[in-house]
């Protein structure tokens, strides 16, 4: 197993197409500026195991998107959240063999104690069983996703 992370600028086409075929794998985003929004992530973080099987991202969410979140669940204090992760995908035939611990692990110790937040849906246990593992606390309440018929679950890490 390797584990890349890098600057989306520092990424070239492959690497991003890459990045991006595996978030839209997982359909769960809005695919419309999608390659746009991965170009403005402050990290891609790619596991690579003879090919790429994992990704995730350490966001810099736009101010309008982070306070939707927030007002949507009824959290507050979202001042204190610069990052957000997302993106976090293990293939489906990956799953199992801990890419998603390596993902986590790669992207907190890339974080170095940085407040973040994330949100996952409220039916993903497996993401939840990371979440909490990994320091993160559910804020707020479930919410109706923009991009589904399903609800949201905001995580955050101080």
């Amino acid at each position: 197993m390797k584990k890349i992370i890098k600057s989306p600028e520092d990424c070239d086409d492959a690497e991003l197409k890459s990045f991006e075929e595996l978030v839209t794998d997982g359909g769960e985003v809005a695919l419309a500026g999608l390659r746009q929004r991965i170009q403005h992530a402050e990290k891609l973080v790619f596991i690579n195991d003879g090919k790429c099987v994992a990704i995730g991202a350490i966001k810099n969410p736009n101010a309008g998107y982070k306070a939707r979140v927030f007002e949507k669940s009824g959290a507050r204090e979202q001042g204190r959240y610069e990052y957000e992760i997302g993106w976090l995908y293990v293939s489906e035939s990956a799953r199992g063999k801990g890419y998603g611990r390596a993902l986590m692990e790669s992207i907190i110790h890339t974080l170095s104690g940085k407040a973040c937040f994330a949100t996952t849906r409220e039916d993903n246990d497996s993401m939840h069983h990371l979440f909490n593992r990994f320091g993160f606390s559910k804020i707020g309440q479930p919410y109706s996703s923009d991009n589904g018929d399903y609800s949201l679950v905001l995580y955050a890490k101080p």
